[in-house]
Order: C-alpha cells, then structure tokens, then sequence
C-alpha cells in the first residue's frame, strides 16, 4: 500500500452501551481509532463480485488496526458507513480491507 493512497483522515467508532451514575443505560458511539484511508465507491461489478447485496456502497484501505469487526462505523467528516465486512488482506497483518455502506 503507497502512503500516498491514504489521503482521508477517517475515525474508526464503535457502540457502546454503558451506565451513569444513576444506573441508567447510556447508548452511543465512542471513538475506536483514527486513521488514514483510501475511500474508494464499488462499481455495480465489484458488488456482484464481492457477492455481497446493494446497499455495499465503498471499500475502505486502511493499514492494519487490530480489534477492528464489523457492526463497527467510520466517520468521514460528516459522513458515516457501516462496516459490513473487516478483510485483512493476505492475513500478512498490514492491510485492511473495510467493506461498507454509507448511511444516508
């Protein structure tokens, strides 16, 4: 992966839900990581050949986080995506592939 690809400063959230002082259930997002990506959108022959369904709108390169799974967001300024899919690419531990579908 070149440094130059990894142009957008992204935050890596995850949710969680905790309790306050008074017991009472706080749900929210909490940031994971920040980092550098590559935001690239799928074209509708990368989303038949991921076999994945339609709403799979962008793969996202970032280097090796450890911890990152699915069910988890990235922030992009004011944008969001959901993480569908967490690929470590060649399981070699330096880059990962984060397959996701933006929340309008």
């Amino acid at each position: 992966m070149r440094a130059g690809s990894l142009k957008h400063k992204i935050v890596i959230q995850t949710y969680s839900e905790t309790q306050n002082d008074f017991g009472e259930v706080v749900k929210g997002w909490e940031n994971f990581k920040t980092a550098y990506a590559s935001i690239t959108p799928l074209s509708a022959k990368e989303y038949y050949k991921a076999g994945v369904q339609a709403e799979v709108s962008h793969k996202i390169e970032i280097r090796y986080i450890d911890g990152v799974k699915p069910k988890m967001r990235v922030m992009y300024g004011t944008r969001k995506f959901n993480i569908e899919s967490v690929l470590n690419i060649r399981e070699a531990n330096k880059t990962l592939q984060l397959i996701c579908t933006e929340v309008a």
